[in-house]
């Protein structure tokens, strides 16, 4: 049985770039996005460009694309070019339309207002997705494989933490 974890946003790293002018809506996100967005950044000198950006979609750097596509061909991309304002330097990042998995276990409990409680999946619907979206939820959690989340820890990619997901258990008849 393979591992799953939520791919979720450092709060550590507190110096991180924020891409501005996006003012997209909640819903169709990627959609909205032309196949190449220029978007500014400002820097102020300390920021870092790190691999994973959740906020204001989620966003990739280039060496973590790499990593991701090859665990997920069937991801759709847009790039989006980050221009700090001060030193006009170009970075590349990609905004992704992950694949929607439902897989769901039984034993997911929500809180009243429907968002998860406490999030378990059934790895029999997962099937051979490394790098995907649940189906169901409010949340817009990405879960990835053991795979994918040692492949972009070894290769030093940063961003992000790991959180590991509970699974359902298998009842063999």
């Amino acid at each position: 049985m393979r591992d799953y974890y939520l791919l979720a946003d450092d709060g550590r790293m507190a110096q991180k770039v924020v891409p501005s002018g996006l003012g997209l809506q909640k819903e169709n996100t990627f959609e909205q996005l032309p196949p190449i967005s220029v978007l500014e950044v400002n820097t102020d000198g300390a920021h870092a460009y790190i691999d994973w950006l959740e906020k204001p979609l989620p966003m990739i750097s280039e060496r973590m694309k790499t990593i991701t596509a090859k665990y997920n061909p069937s991801i759709q991309w847009k790039r989006v070019d980050l221009i700090d304002s001060e030193t006009n330097l170009r970075n590349v990042y990609w905004a992704m339309q992950v694949p929607v998995v439902d897989c769901l276990s039984m034993e997911t409990a929500f809180h009243l207002n429907g968002t998860v409680k406490r999030l378990v999946l059934d790895t029999d619907k997962i099937k051979v997705h490394h790098f995907f979206k649940v189906q169901g939820i409010l949340e817009p959690y990405i879960v990835v494989s053991l795979d994918a989340a040692e492949s972009f820890l070894r290769r030093g990619l940063n961003g992000f933490v790991l959180q590991k997901v509970e699974q359902a258990l298998r009842r063999e008849l």
